[in-house]
């Protein structure tokens, strides 16, 4: 790559990527052309099949934001590259080997649409170096273009970071969802429901961002939040104490757990230090692809959870493209260190059994009774830190994922029956699960040791329990801890 790419460039290499690594590549035509009737596509990057998580990457929302299609396509060429070649990937000091590569190919769904708004690069291109939106001509208003980032279907009419005026930069359109570039993504989410995780990409700032972004965030009140009619028009002041919007506690955890991995990624490339932070510490806004990403599955229950972030990318929205070179490199890192975060070892050890079809039942007791103890939400959360080690583990041993898929079997009869309630925890379980974490932990990392050891302890509180009932002694124990 000698400079930026044209919007007619992005969508050529997209192709050529595909083409050159079509074992694992598949092209995703979007439903619908930009305003300006330009085909859009994303890749899908996978090899084999089965029950697996997905990962969303998207860039290119905000025109004049020029880096961030050129990191993405790079990305997907660097990873195509690694994995068909069987070598790791090197940023600077910063290195993941061929094994995390393989595990993040062949364990995950990736989804790269690099450039959701290719109307607007061109426009940047060849007019305007500082245009924002999109060039959708709204006709009977006085000006062109829709802020892509303020058209999305969370608190889209509060008005909260947004404008009316769509001579603003943040004009956000004549209702949500009014542009095809955003319809476009939206219809990645709903096509794809395995996607749990995504990263908007953007410049500049140097910050990971979460939710929320129209409110500080509160773990308290399930009933003040983006769905109440009774507090509207009194969010979106983060300064004040009227109004504070929920988040899970579990979840607002794992987004700064993820965040600060990623953080920590992109800092060993070459010392630049990201900010996590919660979107609305940037600046209020709504009507956000991170907001409504994460916000789908509390509007439809249906949906699955989709843990979303912002990346701001760089320190200006178009550094001189050697500068530009090493930004990608850092990102990059950051999203492969994502990729990691995302490796569920569950659905690795479940395929090709019969545990696929329990899945989703073991998800809604995990979401539903787990994550109801504080006991629940801390396992959940040893779980999710030691991910990618746990799947790299079971991946690497046979003996060890066989013991892995006997105890997920077992459990599994407990707590997501085929009919019936769910029972006592058989002692068998109990005696299988312990043999496992010993086994895990004769090869595991110190850190991962020591939580092995943890769960160990643990089982005592299951001992002729039902699995809640476990739940429950265990949160005792954590009660008595922090007196």
């Amino acid at each position: 790559m000698a400079g930026y790419l044209s919007a007619a460039g992005i969508e050529s290499v997209i192709q050529i990527i595909q083409g050159a690594y079509s074992d694992i590549c598949q092209l995703i035509v979007l439903p619908e052309q930009s305003v300006e009737h330009r085909t859009c596509r994303a890749l899908k990057i996978a090899k084999g099949g089965g029950t697996r998580t997905g990962v969303l990457f998207v860039g290119g929302a905000h025109a004049r934001e020029l880096i961030n299609p050129d990191l993405l396509v790079n990305f997907a060429y660097n990873l195509c590259t690694a994995y068909t070649n069987g070598t790791g990937l090197t940023f600077g000091p910063k290195t993941y080997d061929a094994f995390t590569i393989k595990l993040i190919v062949e364990a995950l769904d990736v989804f790269v649409f690099p450039l959701i708004n290719p109307d607007g690069r061109e426009y940047v291109q060849t007019v305007d170096a500082w245009w924002r939106k999109n060039r959708d001509l709204n006709p009977g208003l006085p000006c062109a273009g829709v802020d892509i980032n303020r058209n999305y279907d969370f608190l889209w009419s509060s008005g909260i970071g947004t404008s009316s005026n769509s001579c603003s930069d943040i004009f956000k359109g004549s209702a949500a969802f009014s542009e095809p570039e955003t319809r476009n993504v939206r219809s990645l989410l709903d096509n794809f429901p395995n996607i749990e995780c995504m990263i908007d990409i953007h410049s500049f700032s140097q910050l990971i961002l979460f939710p929320w972004g129209d409110d500080v965030s509160q773990t308290t009140d399930p009933s003040m939040n983006f769905r109440n009619p009774a507090f509207d028009g009194l969010r979106g002041n983060p300064g004040d104490s009227v109004y504070k919007e929920y988040i899970d506690a579990a979840d607002l955890n794992r987004f700064v757990q993820v965040g600060n991995h990623m953080r920590d990624a992109i800092r060993a490339v070459r010392g630049r230090v990201y900010t996590v932070e919660p979107s609305v510490l940037l600046y209020p806004t709504s009507g956000t692809a991170v907001d409504y990403g994460y916000s789908r599955h509390l509007v439809d229950a249906t949906k699955r959870k989709v843990f979303s972030y912002t990346i701001e990318t760089a320190t200006e929205f178009q550094p001189v493209f050697s500068e530009a070179l090493e930004v990608m490199k850092e990102v990059e890192a950051g999203l492969i260190e994502f990729c990691n975060r995302c490796l569920c070892p569950v659905e690795s050890v479940s395929s090709g059994t019969g545990l696929v079809a329990r899945l989703d039942r073991m998800r809604k007791f995990r979401d539903r009774v787990m994550l109801a103890h504080s006991s629940g939400r801390r396992y959940v959360e040893l779980f999710d830190s030691h991910s990618a080690e746990l799947l790299s583990l079971t991946a690497a041993d046979a003996k060890l994922r066989k013991m892995a898929t006997d105890v997920l079997q077992e459990l599994a009869d407990v707590v997501a029956p085929a009919r019936g309630k769910s029972g006592p925890i058989p002692s068998s379980l109990l005696k299988s699960s312990g043999g496992l974490f010993k086994a895990a932990g004769a090869k595991a990392s110190r850190e991962l040791k020591k939580t092995l050891l943890t769960l160990q302890t643990d089982l005592k509180f299951f001992k002729g329990q039902t699995a809640e009932g476990g739940l429950t002694r265990a949160d005792a124990k954590l009660t008595r801890k922090k007196r």
